[in-house]
């Protein structure tokens, strides 16, 4: 007996000690009905983190940081690997963990409905969000509406492109307290509320006619379409949001 309460010592000590570093382990979650992919680094793991997402031919990295980490998929329904790599010098990394899971979305525009690290939601644009929302829009008129109230708040800043890094996320509580932004910083800022709003919104980045260099913009569904809203133009142009044609735009990327 005595043995026995020794061992059952030992496993509950072990339980206590082993748990939290467990709980704290870097690891990845995959929501496969609405695209939401959660990547966690906790405060202990050291180094730099990249997530690879894959499917078939097509793959995306993500730089990861520490705490939690949001991402959806951009590739539609299928069979997905998600591999999380680490780094001690930032150039050489080793896969520390591989998930696989099939994908069955709720529907094709599911994942650009919740908050990315490119499109984050935070308390700052929920409460704009909420305050822009009304149940009588309809959701073309919604998302004019709140797309409208970007390009009234926000001016287009020619400076801020120059001093970027590779790394930039825009950070939309520093771009309504500047008032000013670049058309990543606006299209992100516009997805975010959309989508608090319960609207799907791509942040598209790729070529426009029109516009010189890499560009970004917004894709929103509606009524079983994907229509088009660039709130940098109608500001840099001066003029009233609405529609873009889908011919003038050529994209890259969908976040």
């Amino acid at each position: 007996m005595k043995k026995f309460f020794t061992g059952m010592l030992v496993l509950l000590f072990a339980l206590i000690v082993l748990r939290p570093a467990a709980v704290d382990a870097a690891s990845t979650r995959v929501d496969t009905r609405t695209g939401k992919v959660d990547v966690y680094i906790s405060s202990q793991d050291k180094g730099s983190f990249k997530l690879e997402i894959r499917q078939g031919k097509q793959v995306r990295y993500h730089d990861v940081y520490k705490g939690k980490n949001h991402f959806n998929l951009n590739y539609g329904n299928g069979d997905y690997t998600f591999a999380l790599y680490q780094s001690s010098d930032g150039k050489r990394y080793k896969r520390i963990s591989l998930l696989q899971k099939t994908v069955r979305l709720i529907h094709s525009s599911a994942p650009y409905l919740h908050s990315t690290q490119n499109v984050f939601i935070d308390r700052v644009t929920s409460r704009l969000a909420s305050s822009l929302s009304r149940s009588s829009y309809s959701t073309s008129q919604q998302t004019l509406v709140t797309s409208r109230h970007v390009g009234k708040t926000i001016a287009y800043d020619y400076k801020k492109l120059t001093k970027l890094t590779s790394t930039y996320l825009p950070d939309h509580a520093t771009t309504l307290r500047t008032k000013r932004g670049i058309c990543y910083d606006f299209a992100s800022l516009n997805a975010a509320l959309l989508r608090a709003q319960g609207i799907p919104t791509r942040l598209v980045m790729g070529s426009a006619k029109g516009v010189t260099g890499y560009h970004a913009w917004n894709e929103v569904f509606i009524s079983g379409k994907w229509r088009i809203v660039d709130v940098t133009r109608d500001v840099t142009e001066k003029r009233t949001t609405t529609f873009r044609s889908a011919s003038d735009y050529r994209a890259s990327i969908y976040y």
